[in-house]
């Protein structure tokens, strides 16, 4: 009588099983890092498009520049002083979109961003204090209303990317994304702090 010896098939091996188990383990962690990585690049492209909406923002505000130095340079009893206070501030702002278009990273570039505020500011309220006088011709409403919408504007671009940044800083600090920001070298981002000089909208009140 002959005896035929059953080889079990290689499939059924426990080796085999466990070279699968390794296979699949590693495929897993694999799509996990992709997905992660990819959703964190997403949330800082995010980042990057609202950061461009807040500098347009701020460009079309300083684009009013030209017209505030005119309306003091027409008002009487101009004082040399104060108007070389408007033209500092009209150079801080140039200083620091200058910062901002050599900006190297994203901290740099809201940092340069909160100077730009904080110069048009001191602008806007170097007139306020030294010129409240000025009547309040067509010429200064057409100003003041397109100061006032503009401004809005920069506030709702403001709030909107601390939004983008906060829904960014989140992943990487929040399990298990964090393990792969700190592999692929994410890093919380600032927020753009408003001026503490002028947390409402600054206004130009030509009538007082």
């Amino acid at each position: 009588m002959t005896v035929i010896n059953a080889t079990q098939p290689f499939y059924k091996k426990r080796s085999f099983q466990i070279l699968i188990g390794i296979g699949v383990l590693f495929l897993l962690l694999i799509t996990f890092f992709v997905s992660g990585s990819n959703g964190l690049n997403r949330e800082q492209q995010n980042v990057d498009a609202a950061t461009g909406e807040v500098q347009t923002a701020l460009q079309n505000r300083a684009d009013l520049i030209p017209n505030l130095v005119n309306a003091v340079k027409g008002s009487q009893g101009q004082e040399s002083a104060v108007y070389g206070k408007i033209a500092e501030a009209r150079t801080q702002y140039n200083s620091a979109k200058q910062s901002y278009d050599n900006a190297n990273s994203q901290d740099q570039k809201t940092s340069a961003m909160q100077s730009q505020d904080r110069a048009f500011n001191l602008m806007v309220s170097t007139i306020n204090e030294n010129y409240p006088n000025l009547k309040s011709s067509d010429q200064m409403n057409t100003l003041m209303a397109q100061l006032e919408g503009v401004n809005n504007r920069v506030t709702y671009e403001r709030k909107k990317y601390n939004k983008t940044v906060q829904a960014y800083n989140n992943r990487v600090v929040s399990f298990p994304s964090s393990l792969i920001a700190s592999m692929t070298n994410h890093q919380k981002m600032a927020y753009f702090q408003a001026d503490s000089n002028a947390q409402a909208n600054p206004t130009v009140d030509f009538s007082k």
